[in-house]
């Protein structure tokens, strides 16, 4: 008992994880405000994945991470001499990536995407797993989340579990 409220005291007083987060203080906007510059839009890289590759074609979740994995250094590697790739990857910076992913329903769906974004001229990798030579994932370089998030308006946040074992119920 007084080991239990004390830990749960603890775990009430323990810092924050993620102090950029904190909410920010509301303050009245005065003149020189209004002519300030907005916020800058966050560097994220967006990486979309087939759903059907996990549910309908029974690949192990590793098997589907390693598929995001490529598709993400490639994207990176490919455009590393663009400056937002750069911002994105320096020293200062590299704890602070962010990705947003993404899931499409399937093969047909994610090659429409990728068409869209080159349309629309945005850098992305569309990863061809090998020796099939079929389309899993796709990666955006680093850009504004403002500039391309438009793009991905169709587009569900991945989702699923890990782990589990073989009792879980169906969705």
């Amino acid at each position: 008992p007084a080991s239990s409220s004390s830990s749960s005291r603890a775990l009430a007083l323990a810092p924050r994880r993620h102090p950029a987060r904190r909410a920010m203080a509301t303050t009245t906007a005065t003149a020189s405000d209004a002519d300030a510059p907005p916020p800058s839009s966050p560097l994220v890289q967006y990486v979309v994945l087939r759903k059907d590759l996990g549910q309908g074609l029974g690949w192990p979740l590793g098997s589907v991470c390693a598929q995001a994995a490529h598709a993400a250094v490639a994207a990176v590697w490919t455009f590393k001499d663009h400056d937002d790739t750069r911002a994105y990857c320096a020293p200062g910076a590299i704890d602070e990536m962010r990705k947003v992913v993404l899931e499409v329903k399937g093969e047909a769906q994610l090659t429409t995407l990728a068409g869209r974004l080159t349309e629309a001229g945005v850098d992305h990798k569309l990863w061809m797993e090998q020796p099939e030579n079929y389309p899993t994932c796709l990666s955006t370089r680093p850009y504004r989340k403002s500039e391309i998030a438009h793009l991905f308006k169709k587009c569900n946040l991945a989702k699923g579990t890990i782990g589990g074992g073989g009792g879980g119920g169906g969705s």
